[in-house]
């Protein structure tokens, strides 16, 4: 009995050498988790240079490109109790907006994006834009001349384009935030209206962007409701397709967010994941990457190819009372576009 009583208590002593051995050489190693909603072949690049600067290892998770950034926020609000996200990269801000609203987020440290203005912050600090898309129609170029390439939003609704305009299921991505400041900036009753003309008018739905970029290549449709980033791609490839900015509405730039999950299990490397995206040379990548995003800084170097800021006048965009309308603009837009 005293050889096992021994044997015990010599167990129980190794065990807690050992626990307290490790406490004294803790790991190296460090980890964040991120849930990204931009593009995996560009953002994914990023993110490998982080993590090689750093060496912090990189958890990423991503969505698909029917569902992405609905599908990423709402797992960050299933979440919520416990939190296994650490930085949520957005790509559109107006859902990343409500998340802000709702709790999700920490407030990020003073000083973080330096030379990005306030109009691309909130207010209280919670999230801050970088690398913005615009809003665009993809045009057929062998359909339509330069001079018929509509100018305005309610332009969608000319019988000469009837059965001929396409637009992206407004559930999911950006699509759903350019109706939400449509109706923010029409009002109500004028977005309807809107929405009943592209009805009359025979618009096509498909299930993303790129699918509306796609039906205007091969001349299923003449217009195409999209963004800079789904055109420029394939461009790059060879393919001849027209883009047209909107200017009667004022151009409306979509920047990607970033913000740091509130409860999150690495705060600290979350600070600096953070830091790291909102610096200078990452508009810059992104700038001159197939995605072509504008950088929200003028100082920032642009290809000749690329889009500046410069060369926009966008729109005044109050994120907040946008992203109060999302879930109207979007129901709306069900009932009107999408039912038979």
């Amino acid at each position: 009995m005293d050889m096992k009583r021994r044997w015990l208590w010599g167990s129980a002593l190794l065990v807690w050498f050992l626990i307290w051995l490790n406490s004294q050489f803790p790991s190296d190693s460090r980890s964040v988790t991120i849930y990204c909603s931009h593009d995996r072949s560009h953002s994914q690049r990023i993110l490998d240079r982080f993590e090689q600067e750093t060496g912090i290892v990189v958890d990423a998770v991503f969505d698909t490109e029917a569902t992405k950034t609905v599908g990423l926020t709402e797992r960050i609000r299933s979440e919520q109790v416990r939190p296994r996200c650490d930085v949520h990269w957005s790509n559109e801000p107006l859902r990343a907006v409500l998340l802000a609203q709702d709790g999700h987020y920490e407030i990020l440290p003073e000083g973080v994006g330096p030379g990005i203005d306030s109009r691309w912050r909130d207010e209280a600090g919670r999230w801050c834009g970088f690398a913005a898309r615009a809003r665009v129609v993809a045009i057929h170029p062998e359909s339509l001349s330069s001079s018929e390439i509509p100018r305005s939003v309610e332009a969608l609704a000319d019988p000469k384009l009837l059965g001929k305009v396409v637009m992206a299921d407004p559930r999911f991505g950006t699509t759903g935030s350019h109706l939400a400041i449509l109706r923010t900036t029409l009002g109500p009753q004028r977005f309807r209206e809107l929405l009943q003309g592209w009805k009359a008018n025979r618009m096509q739905i498909v299930s993303s962007n790129s699918s509306s970029r796609d039906r205007v290549l091969s001349g299923e449709a003449w217009v195409g409701l999209t963004d800079t980033d789904d055109v420029e791609v394939v461009r790059r490839r060879g393919a001849s397709i027209g883009e047209g900015f909107l200017p009667e509405d004022g151009v409306i730039l979509l920047p990607n967010v970033v913000a740091v999950v509130k409860g999150c299990p690495h705060p600290e490397e979350a600070v600096q994941l953070v830091r790291w995206l909102l610096r200078e040379e990452v508009e810059e990548w992104l700038a001159s990457s197939s995605s072509r995003q504008i950088p929200l800084r003028n100082e920032v170097p642009v290809d000749a190819s690329g889009l500046s800021l410069s060369q926009f006048e966008p729109l005044e965009i109050d994120w907040s009372a946008a992203a109060d309308q999302l879930d109207d603009a979007v129901r709306e837009a069900e009932r009107i576009l999408l039912n038979p």
